[in-house]
């Protein structure tokens, strides 16, 4: 009997190590999911997301693993600690930080629909995530360099939608040449 304990055609197994996890982790190609959205969510004392993001589709359960902080759903603050689970719904825009005093490790789950993700190039499984850099959460409202940081990060994203149309216009004006 061969034991392998990285992958099958019934099971993929991969090993994160919790303490030392950049901000956002997704393991979605390393585990080769198909119908279950994940981020590993690992915030530093007094950190948090800079901007507000929701969904078209995919709800989200946030599993507090170790810590406290705050969630942050449609204008509301909500505490969070170890053993909360908190479900937002697809349209509801949320944001999470830290506590001032300790780390916070969130695992985000969502289900995925059939026909996700839209784009093979996308580093998430799921990705109708609308993000709105405009809506930046209270903890740093007033932060100069977040406020910029954000600018740069839109303005990313909007030339990105940009390129890809271009080719969806591209792509569409030779299938029709093709047609005629």
């Amino acid at each position: 009997m061969t034991l392998n304990y990285n992958h099958n055609k019934n099971f993929t197994k991969a090993n994160f190590d919790f303490d030392n996890l950049p901000y956002l982790t997704n393991p979605y190609r390393k585990l080769n999911l198909q119908s279950v959205g994940i981020g590993l969510i690992n915030l530093p004392p007094n950190e948090g997301y800079t901007f507000t993001h929701s969904h078209v589709e995919q709800e989200e359960v946030y599993i507090v693993v170790s810590g406290k902080g705050v969630i942050l759903i449609d204008g509301e603050l909500i505490e969070i600690q170890r053993g909360d689970l908190v479900r937002v719904s697809p349209t509801a825009k949320r944001a999470i930080k830290a506590d001032k005093a300790t780390d916070l490790f969130v695992i985000c789950a969502g289900g995925v629909t059939q026909g996700y993700p839209q784009n093979s190039n996308s580093r998430y499984l799921i990705d109708d995530g609308i993000p709105d850099y405009d809506d930046i959460p209270p903890w740093y409202q007033d932060n100069q360099d977040i406020i910029a940081k954000n600018y740069i990060l839109k303005e990313r994203m909007l030339k990105a939608q940009a390129k890809r149309k271009q080719g969806e216009t591209n792509l569409y004006s030779r299938r029709k040449k093709e047609e005629d």
